[in-house]
């Protein structure tokens, strides 16, 4: 009775073992790749995050070595988000990638423009108060503008042309006066 047991167990142990090992979930595949400048060059020391998207949390960060490369083995055929930090700020994302068996998974990336090795220029801001158009019942409104724009130039107090009352009127044109004709 204890030999039929363990022959059972035996054959349970194996035939799972068995599953696992052709199970599409076993851990045999690979994501590599390279990480590039915009001229071609090598970017050393970067973080390459690489997530599963199957919900079983598994996270790995690597870095490039001195010649941009990296690389993960035995991750588990599934659908991974990768993301690309360089300075500590994100500069490439590839949110849908599939580790593939028996195969790696080549994702360079090859930054372009100012991307490449400078942060990005800082955003300069501020808010301005929009009131309500004339007549509507409508608050008024918080709004972002942007600093950095011709817009926000344009838009500045030293564009504005103070105009006399006269002025005003020979803008409007004839039959435009509020005067009574």
């Amino acid at each position: 009775m204890i030999i039929k047991m363990f022959q059972l167990s035996l054959v349970t142990l194996l035939i799972s073992a068995v599953a696992a090992w052709a199970s599409p979930s076993s851990g045999a595949a690979r994501i590599q790749g390279a990480v590039r400048d915009s001229k071609g060059a090598a970017i050393a020391g970067a973080e390459v995050h690489i997530k599963s998207k199957d919900g079983s949390g598994l996270e790995k960060i690597v870095r490039t070595d001195a010649g941009g490369n990296y690389g993960v083995s035995n991750l588990p055929l599934t659908d991974y988000e990768v993301v690309l930090f360089i300075g500590g700020q994100v500069k490439a994302s590839i949110n849908n990638t599939k580790a593939l068996n028996g195969k790696p998974t080549q994702l360079d990336f090859k930054l372009t423009g100012q991307y490449g090795a400078d942060p990005m220029p800082k955003k300069h801001t501020h808010m301005v108060y929009m009131p309500a158009e004339t007549g509507s019942h409508l608050g008024g409104r918080w709004v972002e503008v942007d600093d950095n724009t011709a817009g926000a130039a344009a838009a500045g107090t030293n564009n504005v042309k103070r105009l006399s009352g006269e002025a005003a009127r020979k803008m409007q044109g004839p039959g435009m006066t509020g005067g009574g004709n």
